[in-house]
């Protein structure tokens, strides 16, 4: 192996199988390693580019991915990196594996998502990496860190651990079960963080949790549906394991937030049922459905009455002196509709992005077309309740009409923030009756000072404007 002048090592003598390394870039995107993430995503995007015959597969497979776990904050980089130079193939991937009106979605959040810092030209290269020939199909250029950790990875047995048969035993040996061992161990064994969870569940104040459904992948974590039983009580709770960072304070931090969220307690916020930081901080949550994201565009009525109850909800946090810092279509949840009940909204994830902007990207955590421009400028000031105003302004701008602010690339986004207003904000949208487009114009303001003083007198400004269109 020889060195290049321009600081890489060639090692074109050496090919590499194309699908197992394909795959090992894959299981890259999911480590814990921040760096290695980085740089399986690099590489990937490097060899969609470089051979034809794979790209269509791995273009397929982070589109799959994505659909299933639409807060990958690596996978969507990627992706979003990959349809800077085929925004064609990224397109139809995304309408081949889901609807629509999903696929939408998801092409905007690429379109909003920082892309890897990646050159699909042939010149320059970094220190520190080297010349692979992947599969026969050209040279790619790999960090030698991340060929070293493949190179063991291909050496090393891939006889896997058993898991502990400590959690296939019930936690109340007078409880029957309506599921088996078996199966229980099964599912325990496909979720990718199944031990963790069933740690959870034996630190948890439950007598017993069953695990239902598949495990998903949120903004913060993990979280599966589960059934839990508490003496005679049972119910369905949402188990949530947030995603962990090394850096010192982080969960000191986040656990010091978690217990503000418990002590939050009040209608219109999603009510956290037990939670802890081992074996890494997690909360369970009462069960909620969709999304004001996933609903879309809400019927006039319901867009008022939602309107109402999420300005009351956030007047109720500022009272108890709680910031959010992260509203956003996103982290409003609805309960289920019970008959012809309406679902009731409900702020969830109280206060975490303040915590985790100091050890990630911010825009892995709140949609950036939400953002307030004190996120984008710190002239503006920093995050606080009139940040909140804004963005919850912002997130029912969208319940009304359907559209997000704005649109286009993060840098887009940022300079439209800093310098627009939304086109549709004005009394002149019919789906902004009477004085509402002026309302949500004011909690809006680019300038705090300009802005409603308190989400009170933001509450009740929608409340009259309800009191003038609902019966």
């Amino acid at each position: 192996m020889g060195t290049g002048s321009d600081g890489y090592s060639a090692e074109s003598d050496r090919e590499i199988p194309l699908e197992g390394f394909v795959r090992s870039l894959f299981g890259g995107l999911e480590t814990a390693d921040n760096r290695l993430r980085r740089h399986a995503g690099y590489i990937l995007c490097q060899t969609a580019h470089s051979n034809a015959r794979i790209r269509p597969a791995i273009v397929t497979g982070l589109t799959a991915w994505a659909v299933r776990r639409p807060y990958h904050d690596p996978v969507l980089r990627t992706l979003a990196t990959i349809g800077t130079r085929y925004d064609g193939m990224v397109k139809q991937a995304l309408l081949a594996a889901t609807t629509r009106r999903e696929a939408r979605m998801l092409y905007r959040r690429l379109q909003t998502i920082r892309t890897w810092q990646v050159s699909f030209d042939d010149g320059g290269t970094e220190e520190g990496e080297t010349l692979i020939d992947v599969g026969g199909s050209g040279m790619v250029r790999v960090p030698r860190e991340f060929l070293e950790k493949y190179s063991r990875s291909e050496s090393s047995s891939t006889t896997s651990t058993e898991l502990e048969t400590d959690h296939t035993e019930t936690t109340s040996p007078g409880r029957e079960r309506n599921w088996s061992r078996l199966s229980r161990r099964k599912r325990i064994e496909q979720m990718p963080h199944g031990q963790e969870f069933a740690a959870i569940e034996e630190m948890s104040k439950f007598d017993e949790v069953e695990f239902l459904g598949q495990e998903s992948e949120t903004r913060y974590g993990h979280s599966v549906r589960t059934r839990t039983f508490e003496g005679s009580t049972e119910d369905i709770a949402i188990m949530r394991l947030y995603r962990h960072h090394d850096e010192p304070g982080f969960e000191r931090a986040l656990g010091q937030q978690l217990e503000q969220w418990v002590d939050a307690a009040t209608p219109g916020v999603v009510g956290v049922v037990d939670w802890g930081d081992s074996p890494r901080p997690w909360v369970a949550v009462e069960f909620t459905e969709q999304t004001l994201w996933e609903r879309g565009k809400l019927e006039p009525a319901e867009a008022l009455e939602t309107a109402r109850d999420l300005t009351g909800a956030l007047a109720q946090l500022h009272g108890r002196d709680l910031l959010h810092g992260g509203i956003d279509p996103h982290s409003v949840r609805y309960t289920p509709s019970i008959l012809a009940d309406r679902p009731a909204p409900m702020l969830e994830n109280v206060g975490l992005i303040p915590v985790y902007r100091h050890f990630d990207n911010p825009a892995s955590y709140l949609d950036p077309r939400y953002g307030a421009p004190e996120y984008y400028d710190g002239r503006y000031g920093s995050i606080d309740h009139w940040t909140d105003i804004y963005q919850l302004g912002m997130a029912l701008y969208s319940a009304f009409t359907g559209d997000p602010p704005y649109s286009g690339t993060f840098e887009d986004i940022r300079s439209q923030v800093l310098t627009d207003r939304p086109l549709g904000m004005s009394s002149d949208n019919p789906d902004l009756p009477g004085p509402l487009a002026d309302v949500l114009a004011k909690a809006t303001a680019r300038e705090k000072l300009k802005r409603y003083e308190t989400a009170e007198q933001f509450h009740n400004a929608i409340a009259a404007v309800c009191d003038e269109f609902l019966e």
